[in-house]
């Protein structure tokens, strides 16, 4: 393909402008428009970032070789797959859909048109999480996670509960690096007189097949912002603030007066250790991950978060969600889980 990318994005709103905003900052790519199923939305951002505001899908299909859809949960597949079966790249936004059937139709129409198909889980480009990533590709063993992300109240995401909207980021970045099977879950929730439904606050437990567990809280009744993760591995604690951009490594010592050969390895938590605060170049998520998409099309990478991966971080928050009864009627479809 030509070196430069044809771009547009697919909704409007909030994420859709930073989208937009980032394209047109990208080396060789052209943004070339946006479409909104609101008009007045799509010409306002046009006019806001000088592009065109396209009238239907069908002529932003002729018009460019990649999308971002930014569009409600809800319509991803739809839209998702007009695209892809029209041979056009796709960034879609997490979550990739909302039901199994969706999510392999949009696998399955990238793979028959020989299109990329990038889902938008930001947090595997942020620069701590790939130095995460780094640190447990050594020899560590993984014994167990915590992952944090709260926030206050928001009006911007009001059409899923809090485990769809924030746990599931941290669902799948642990998936990343774990590399197990999710083999069984556990969920709570806290319930309150404004939240009944127990909506804005969950929290999960996994056990995965290797052994390793992880607790994850989630909530948007909160009054501070916090997304944190912290890994115990068998030579080290490792901290790490998504929002800071920050990774510190507890290591453990050794007592020179001591026989290490007569202390099992459970007590070695005990012994003096270090602690290593990592220097990381800070970057923009988003920019990072849209370059990404970008190299994917024109074929210098392969895509980090594909539609399987995707769907896995959602056959676990599923399960979440069942064991909380939010599904009104039993539903066995996308509740596998598998690696």
């Amino acid at each position: 393909m030509t070196d430069t990318i044809k771009v547009a994005v697919i909704g409007a709103g909030v994420m859709g402008k930073n989208h937009l905003k980032t394209y047109k900052n990208l080396p060789n790519v052209e943004l070339v428009g946006v479409y909104d199923i609101f008009p007045e939305a799509a010409e306002n951002a046009a006019e806001m970032f000088g592009i065109k505001a396209f009238s239907s899908m069908e002529e932003v299909a002729k018009s460019v070789n990649a999308v971002s859809v930014v569009t409600t949960s809800t319509t991803h597949a739809d839209v998702g797959e007009f695209f892809l079966n029209h041979g056009i790249h796709c960034l879609i936004e997490k979550p990739l859909a909302t039901t199994e059937d969706e999510c392999m139709r949009l696998i399955n129409a990238a793979k028959k048109n020989n299109v990329t198909l990038l889902v938008g889980h930001i947090e595997r480009f942020n620069p701590a999480v790939e130095q995460m990533g780094k640190i447990l590709s050594d020899t560590s063993k993984i014994r167990s996670l915590t992952a944090q992300r709260m926030s206050a109240a928001s009006g911007r995401i009001t059409d899923v509960d809090v485990a769809m909207d924030l746990m599931i980021h941290d669902v799948e970045v642990i998936q990343s690096l774990v590399k197990s099977p999710v083999v069984n879950v556990q969920a709570c929730s806290v319930k309150t007189a404004d939240k009944p439904e127990g909506k804005d606050y969950i929290s999960a437990l996994l056990e995965f097949a290797n052994g390793a567990t992880a607790n994850l809280t989630a909530s948007r009744i909160t009054q501070a912002r916090v997304r944190t993760l912290t890994v115990t591995t068998d030579t080290n604690y490792i901290d790490m603030d998504f929002i800071n951009q920050s990774i510190n490594v507890h290591s453990q010592g050794r007592m020179p007066y001591v026989n290490q050969e007569s202390i099992p390895d459970w007590m070695n938590y005990g012994l003096k250790g270090s602690v290593e605060q990592l220097f990381i170049p800070t970057n923009q998520p988003l920019s990072a991950e849209l370059s990404h998409f970008t190299a994917c099309i024109r074929g210098e990478a392969t895509p980090r978060i594909t539609g399987e991966n995707a769907l896995n971080a959602l056959r676990v928050i599923w399960e979440v969600q069942r064991k909380l009864g939010f599904f009104k009627e039993k539903q066995e479809t996308g509740l596998k889980l598998v690696a």
